[in-house]
């Protein structure tokens, strides 16, 4: 049995729905209709590199050449773009979902290179073009305007560094709560898909953080565990421990927690405002060592021994 915070969370999120419901669930499901494009912006200062999954991705004008894109608020690639007023865009093809997620991940700026294992070069303006895409194309920055909970960044086309009519671009519809690099994720988790070294601690966090948005705690949760399950299933020859209960649950509560206060609507802005989540071993000031390797808390829910939860 889940705790009394899970359970108070589940009501408020309920009226928070209901109240949110109207034009907005309309908007948004008018828009699951509307493919598309999956780019990855990137950048880089001389000494910084960078990159971004972006949604909204379109051709503005044909004479001149004009794209636009739109980044979330907030973002540490909209201050690169304003220091270097140049970017590429490159155009993810169907087989680079796992590009997508990458770029959508968090970035600390102690560790700036994502670029790590990355196949890219790098352009005569020295920015990061990735290979195999349907298309670059390399921009100087036209403009840029804040419009609701997004920036929409204009670029002049000054180069188009590679097309390839033979591969088909990645495309993704909409899905509520979902950001491009959220849909591209939680598509390749629910398919298993969904590369074994990319099943990562703030993997599961996101997951469980994309399910519960959209459905509420009560539909979210079997879907979290049984999403879990089938991904074990698929990697049995890498999983070194099998599904937790215990586990599993106290990390739901604990993002449920994390929902009660405002953060934002990204993924992203959720681990800001509650970044003790990122601690794997987070649950060992709660529970024992003893109690949580026991067979019993495997395959049920138990209460924790060291601390009660928040």
């Amino acid at each position: 049995m889940l705790s009394k915070t899970f359970l108070q969370f589940k009501v408020r999120f309920k009226r928070l729905l209901s109240s949110s419901q109207g034009e907005n669930n309309r908007f948004l499901q008018a828009m699951r209709k509307v493919p598309s494009s999956v780019v990855v912006v990137t950048s880089s200062d001389g000494v910084l590199k960078r990159g971004i999954t972006c949604s909204s991705f379109t051709s503005v004008s044909l004479n001149p050449p004009i794209i636009s894109f739109c980044i979330g608020k907030p973002s540490r690639m909209h201050g690169l773009l304003l220091e270097t007023k140049q970017f590429a865009v490159n155009v993810l093809s169907e087989k680079q979902i796992y590009l997508s997620i990458h770029f959508s991940k968090q970035t600390q700026d102690e560790k700036p290179n994502q670029f790590d294992n990355i196949p890219h070069s790098i352009s005569k303006n020295g920015h990061p073009l990735l290979h195999n895409c349907s298309a670059v194309l390399e921009c100087n920055g036209h403009s840029v305007h804040d419009i609701g909970d997004h920036r929409v960044w204009y670029g002049a086309v000054e180069r188009i560094s590679y097309v390839d009519t033979h591969v088909s671009p990645l495309l993704y519809y909409a899905r509520s709560y979902h950001s491009v690099g959220d849909a591209s994720f939680m598509e390749s988790f629910e398919s298993v898909t969904l590369a074994y070294e990319d099943w990562s601690h703030e993997a599961h966090l996101r997951m469980a953080w994309n399910y519960i948005k959209q459905h509420g705690p009560d539909k979210a949760v079997p879907l979290i565990k049984d999403g879990i399950k089938r991904f074990n299933d698929k990697n049995s020859d890498k999983i070194k421990r099998g599904y937790h209960e215990t586990i599993t649950n106290f990390f739901i509560h604990m993002i449920c927690k994390g929902l009660e206060k405002d953060c934002g609507e990204s993924f992203q802005e959720f681990l800001e405002a509650n970044p003790y989540l990122k601690d794997s071993r987070l649950l060992f000031k709660y529970y024992s060592q003893e109690l949580i390797n026991s067979k019993n808390a495997k395959e049920r829910w138990v209460e924790p021994d060291l601390a009660p939860l928040p």
